[in-house]
């Protein structure tokens, strides 16, 4: 099923059951702090004399005029090395790690790893931010959550609890195919299990989320098969969406194809 039919297929499914579904979560954004430095400057004191009828009383007075002269230039210059303030160190900025993958393949065997390896945390990574959002704003419009909070139904912990429980079913299903520890399992995933979301699919996904994803692709038939190559079964079904030119597994339609069933908070 494609990734938009899963979207609407999701919301009549909802409506069936008397269940509902969506999503939330916010990126930010920092701001690098800049570093001034302020520079002082100093200068001596300019001292004179004047002509005396006396030599002798000239040169006693030049000779005093020439030590107080020293004096005063010393403590103009230490005065200003002292209010001069110390020079801020300018840290470097800290680059975001990148998230998403390269080929919507890439993120397809990433997301089969995480069921073969069982890690919850890493498949919900996986979901693209501003999708999540979208989703959640989407969802908003509607009734379908008989007036429950989209962010505290689809909190991350609620939907990687999910996501464990997924997880926990593939893991039943294998030990009940064979002796073969999940960790020896593999999946028939190629790059040709892939295709291409379709432009028209993708514009009325983009209108239906109001979001502005680039590419699309859906994840056909894939098989769990054990180490031995004796037992198999069809897994998890998925699909990924692109932007910025990177790839990320679609919340819309993992909620919608392995997620919602387990999604105990909205039956409660």
């Amino acid at each position: 099923m494609n990734i938009t039919s899963r979207i609407m297929a999701a919301a009549t499914a909802v409506i069936l059951s008397a269940a509902a579904y969506g999503c939330s979560s916010k990126t930010s954004s920092s701001v690098s702090p800049s570093s001034e430095t302020t520079t002082a400057t100093s200068s001596d004191e300019a001292f004179t004399t004047t002509d005396t009828e006396k030599s002798t009383d000239s040169s006693s007075t030049t000779t005093a005029a020439t030590t107080t002269s020293g004096k005063a230039a010393e403590t103009t210059t230490t005065t200003a090395a002292a209010e001069k303030p110390a020079e801020k160190a300018t840290e470097p900025t800290k680059a975001e790690p990148k998230t998403g993958f390269g080929s919507s393949f890439e993120a397809a065997k990433a997301y089969y790893n995480a069921y073969l390896t069982n890690n919850a945390d890493a498949v919900y990574d996986m979901f693209c931010k501003e999708e999540i959002e979208a989703y959640h704003a989407y969802i908003g419009t509607t009734d379908l959550l008989d007036g429950k909070n989209p962010q505290v139904v689809f909190k991350r912990s609620a939907v990687i609890d999910a996501i464990k429980q997924s997880m926990g079913n593939i893991r039943r299903i294998m030990a009940e195919k064979s002796d073969v520890p999940p960790e020896k399992w593999t999946t028939s995933l190629a790059e040709d299990t892939l295709k291409a979301t379709g432009e028209n699919e993708l514009k009325d996904f983009n209108k239906t989320l109001s979001t502005e994803f680039t590419a699309g692709s859906d994840c056909g038939l894939v098989y769990y098969k054990d180490g031995n190559e004796e037992h198999d079964f069809v897994g998890n079904g998925c699909a990924f969406v692109e932007l910025d030119g990177r790839w990320y597994l679609s919340y819309s339609s993992v909620m919608r194809s392995e997620l919602i069933t387990y999604m105990d908070k909205l039956f409660q």
